[in-house]
């Protein structure tokens, strides 16, 4: 898994033109994974384009 590029709310939506209340949607919707209340710039780009619609499958934990 590559390292998370991770940016503010904020700066997302000033990067994407949008409101910062959507980024925060999209994060409560579980369509973004939080790192501490950043999120993974790459995360974001698939959501905004619209090839991520649903929220990522949890990952197994090793023996289960």
């Amino acid at each position: 898994m590559a390292t998370p590029i991770l940016l503010a709310p904020s700066d997302i939506a000033a990067l994407l033109n949008r409101p910062v209340g959507t980024i925060w949607r999209w994060a409560h919707e579980g369509r973004l994974t939080s790192y501490d209340g950043k999120y993974d710039w790459t995360q974001v780009t698939e959501v905004a384009s619209g090839a991520r619609k649903t929220p990522p499958k949890p990952q197994a934990s090793v023996g289960s």
